[in-house]
């Protein structure tokens, strides 16, 4: 690995201990208090008295709704040969002690923190050798804690809408049940009728996420953690990134406790400033001065000096951004790309490579490899 993917995965290791003892120290009373009251005690939330009108979806719809895609996941990791079906219960659990600290991060700071480096530590200790298994554990157990938070944010925005439990639950199944099915059946069409998708011989379906599975499925797995970070490794250092990342958040709680009066310090989470850093490096260097920019004229100069605007528009301002963005690719590609019509090159979209970088792929030489690089092994 490079030095900066290396530092990379050394941050993320202390990412996921920050996040677990980051919830400990600053909200570990809050989970206590919470569990212990009842779920009825709304405490005079305006939006628990509205919505307890409705009636709830029961907890055996979701109990028996797990039972049985935990079932058919076994048997597809059984005989479809991906990995000994036993290790989704590791996986799982794994999804499900991480969900309320990554959870709460996300209620907090809008910011998500992935599970994908830990599942393939765990899948490339438990499994060595077998890039299968590895993406297929890091897909239930990574990829349940992320569709999981996505269900409670749509839950979450159905309670403020006012929308019955009930009716949110079926929703949602039925959402996902014709999701799973067009998206198979798209993939299969897709990979049946494009030529060379997936390769660099057509560079306008690349499939970076399908690359960076692979790609991490041959480090994780077919060489292993063990020999990547075991005793006497290369890059066996790096796991001090866990020390690291579970002494941080302490550090931090000591000095508001001693400064209480330093109203600041309250505000440091280093949880997402790890979690940040981890992606830096192989984000495009345009990401991360556009967000600061956007959410600095956002949630500093509106919020404050134009706070009624701010209130009222800013979200859904981002969320007609977003809109525009996957409208625009629709376009782009139904209109452009799908009739051969190559987008301008200019330096606005990163020139020839991509990414404003002639050199960027290059060696010490200045000479540039025959193979692909790998951009992201994460």
């Amino acid at each position: 690995m490079t030095p900066i993917f290396a530092f990379a995965y050394g941050i993320s290791f202390a990412a996921i201990a920050a996040v677990i003892v980051h919830t400990v120290l600053y909200q570990g009373k809050t989970i206590i208090k919470q569990f212990r009251s009842s779920l009825k005690d709304n405490n005079g939330d305006i939006h628990a008295k509205l919505m307890s009108h409705y009636q709830e979806a029961p907890e055996w719809w979701y109990t028996i709704l797990f039972g049985v895609a935990f079932i058919l996941a076994a048997i597809v990791c059984h005989y479809g040969g991906l990995m000994p079906w036993y290790y989704l219960f590791v996986a799982v659990a794994i999804a499900f002690i991480f969900l309320l600290p990554t959870g709460i991060v996300q209620a907090v700071t809008n910011q998500s923190i992935g599970l994908n480096v830990i599942t393939e530590f765990v899948a490339g200790v438990a499994m060595p050798g077998d890039p299968l298994a590895n993406v297929t554990f890091k897909t239930y157990g990574y990829i349940t804690q992320y569709q999981s938070l996505l269900l409670i944010s749509d839950l979450k925005l159905g309670h403020y809408m006012k929308i019955p439990p009930r009716a949110m639950f079926i929703t949602q199944l039925t959402g996902t049940i014709i999701a799973g099915i067009i998206n198979f059946f798209t993939a299969n069409y897709l990979m049946n009728t494009i030529p060379n998708i997936c390769t660099q011989d057509n560079p306008s379906w690349t499939c970076p996420n399908a690359n960076t599975f692979f790609s991490a499925s041959i480090i994780w797995g077919a060489i292993g953690p063990i020999k990547m970070f075991g005793k006497g490794a290369t890059y066996s250092c790096l796991l001090y990134g866990f020390l690291i990342g579970a002494v941080l958040p302490i550090l931090g709680w000591l000095l508001v406790k001693k400064f209480p009066n330093i109203t600041w310090l309250k505000h440091i989470h280093f949880p997402i400033m790890l979690s940040a850093t981890a992606i830096m490096p192989p984000a495009p260097p345009g990401n991360y001065p556009s967000w600061l920019l956007v959410g600095f004229i956002f949630n500093f100069i509106l919020a404050r000096y134009a706070h009624t605007w701010w209130k009222r528009y800013a979200y859904v301002f981002s969320a007609a951004m977003d809109s525009g963005v996957a409208i625009g690719v629709l376009i782009i590609f139904f209109a452009l790309q799908n009739n051969q019509i190559e987008f301008p090159t200019w330096w606005g979209t990163g020139g020839e490579t991509g990414d404003g970088c002639p050199l960027s792929h290059a060696n010490y030489y200045g000479i540039m490899p025959r193979h692909r690089p790998i951009i992201n092994t994460k």
